[in-house]
C-alpha cells in the first residue's frame, strides 16, 4: 500500500478516529479524503493528512464541539493565535464549571437521607432555548410578590370566564405565567406582570388588562420542581451560570407554572423559569 493511498480503515487505526467520524468530517468538509475511488466509492487518505486527524481527535477529546474544532484548526492555518487562546480561554472556564458541578454532585450523594428531589434541583442546569412570540391577555401592579400575583391571577381569569369570552374561537395556549420587570429583589413593592397566552378574539372589560405579543427571544430555562419559596435558589442558579458564561441579560425575566398549588402537593410543583439573553 502507497503511503499516500491509506484506506479509511488503515487511516483510522493511525489516527484513533472511527470510520462513522471520519465520514462525517468528509460531508462537513473538515477532513476530505485527496482521492475517492470513482468506481467503487471508497475513501483514501495520504500521510499528509494525518496530522490533521491527529489534531481533530485531539480537540474532540478535549471537548471541543465541532463548530469550534473547524474554528480552530482555520485558525490555526491562518496563524490566527488570538482566536485560538479565545476560545481555549472557553474551554477552561467550562472544563471549570463543570468540575464545580461534579464536586456539587459528589456533595449531594454524601449528604445523608438525600431526597430525589434535592437531587433533581441540584442537577437540573439551565438550557439556551429559543423562544416564539407569544400572545397573552395580561395585567401589571406593584406590591408584595405572592399578593400581586394571586390577585391578578384571579383578575385574568375572571375576565376570560366572562360570557363574551366562554366560546371556541377563545382558547388559551399556554401556562399561566408572572414577569417581572424590577431589576433587582423588590420586598414590597415589586413591579409584576401576569400573563395567560390566549388565541381568538378576546373581549377586554377592565381599563387595566390588555392583550399583546411579547416578541420572541432568546433565554436561558430551567424547571423547578417544588414550592414556590424555593424558586429564589433556582433564579441564583439561572443568574450565576448567565454570569459563569458571560450571557448578557436582555429582557424581564419570568416564571411559568405548569400546575396548580392545592391541585398537587407543593414538592410536586413545576415551575420553569425564563431569563431573557444574548449570545
Amino acid at each position: 500500500m502507497a503511503v499516500d493511498r491509506i484506506p479509511i480503515g488503515k487511516f483510522s487505526l493511525i489516527t484513533r478516529l472511527s470510520s462513522k467520524a471520519l465520514r462525517l468530517y468528509d460531508e462537513r468538509g473538515l477532513l476530505v479524503p485527496e482521492v475517492r475511488d470513482i468506481i467503487t466509492g471508497y475513501r483514501y487518505y495520504t500521510g499528509d493528512q494525518i496530522p490533521r486527524g491527529v489534531s481533530i481527535k485531539t480537540l474532540c477529546t478535549l471537548g471541543f464541539p465541532l463548530t469550534e474544532v473547524e474554528t480552530i484548526l482555520a485558525a490555526k492555518e491562518r496563524r490566527d493565535n488570538e482566536t485560538i487562546h479565545q476560545l481555549f480561554a472557553r474551554r477552561r472556564r467550562d472544563i471549570r464549571s463543570e468540575v464545580c458541578r461534579l464536586q456539587q454532585i459528589e456533595a449531594i450523594l454524601e449528604t445523608p437521607d438525600v431526597s430525589l428531589e434535592v437531587v433533581y434541583m441540584s442537577l437540573a442546569e439551565p438550557v439556551v432555548k429559543e423562544i416564539a412570540p407569544l400572545r397573552v391577555i395580561c395585567k401589571r401592579d406593584k406590591g408584595v410578590y405572592a399578593e400581586v400575583i394571586c390577585k391578578l391571577a384571579r383578575d385574568l381569569c375572571g375576565q376570560l370566564e366572562i360570557p363574551e369570552n366562554r366560546s371556541p374561537a377563545v382558547t388559551v395556549t399556554g401556562p399561566f405565567m408572572s414577569i417581572y420587570h424590577d431589576n433587582e429583589y423588590q420586598e414590597k413593592d415589586a413591579d409584576i406582570e401576569c400573563a395567560i397566552p390566549v388565541s381568538g378574539r378576546v373581549v377586554v372589560t377592565d381599563p387595566a388588562i390588555g392583550i399583546r405579543t411579547i416578541p420572541k427571544n432568546t433565554c436561558l430555562s430551567v424547571v423547578y420542581k417544588g414550592p414556590y419559596q424555593g424558586l429564589h435558589e433556582a433564579w441564583s442558579r439561572v443568574l450565576a451560570y448567565a454570569e459563569e458564561r458571560e450571557f448578557p441579560i436582555a429582557g424581564d425575566g419570568k416564571e411559568l407554572y405548569y400546575n396548580e398549588p392545592g391541585k398537587v402537593p407543593d414538592e410536586d410543583l413545576l415551575t420553569e423559569l425564563q431569563l431573557p439573553i444574548t449570545r
